[in-house]
């Protein structure tokens, strides 16, 4: 497993082929941990599969599936128990795995229509687009630095 984002397949698509059995574990992990509601679908239903398949590489899929072997789950309240297991006992091994579902979650166009749905302008990736910025928000705060106009600029030696 590589350490923290960002993830290794970045802007690589390695399109491993996952086994069932992890596909569904990551399922019903990616549900444990985004269950959905009000509007939004779960980590499953916005196939956060799909993109851990599309993007994870040879080294990524014998690390889920050793996360899979520590902490199995084969239905919704062992996913929980798994999840709450696996952030208690090894932080690491959790934020690797949270970072790929959120990632897979906040790219998925079910995902993004829901939050289009809701009135926030999120244009998704790629980024630089993501959140619309005001002119309000794109001036700074705190003065830094000073401005000349360059007619009052004088040469300081020849």
């Amino acid at each position: 497993m590589s350490g923290g984002f960002p993830h290794p397949s970045r802007p690589g698509h390695y399109r491993q082929v996952l086994p069932e059995d992890l596909s569904a574990y990551l399922a019903l992990v990616a549900t444990a941990m985004i269950p959905g509601g009000e509007g939004y679908p779960s980590g499953a239903e916005a196939q956060v599969v799909g993109f851990v398949q599309d993007r994870a590489s040879a080294d990524d899929v014998a690390a889920l599936q050793k996360l899979m072997a520590r902490w199995p789950a084969s239905n919704g309240s062992q996913a929980v128990v798994a999840a709450t297991s696996m952030e208690l006992e090894d932080p690491a091994s959790f934020g690797y795995l949270r970072e790929l579902l959120y990632h897979g979650y906040y790219s998925s166009h079910r995902v993004l229509a829901a939050l289009t749905d809701r009135g926030y302008g999120y244009r998704g990736a790629p980024q630089p687009l993501g959140y619309e910025i005001t002119e309000t928000m794109s001036v700074p705060t705190v003065a830094r630095g000073s401005y000349i106009p360059t007619e009052e600029v004088t040469r300081v030696a020849d």
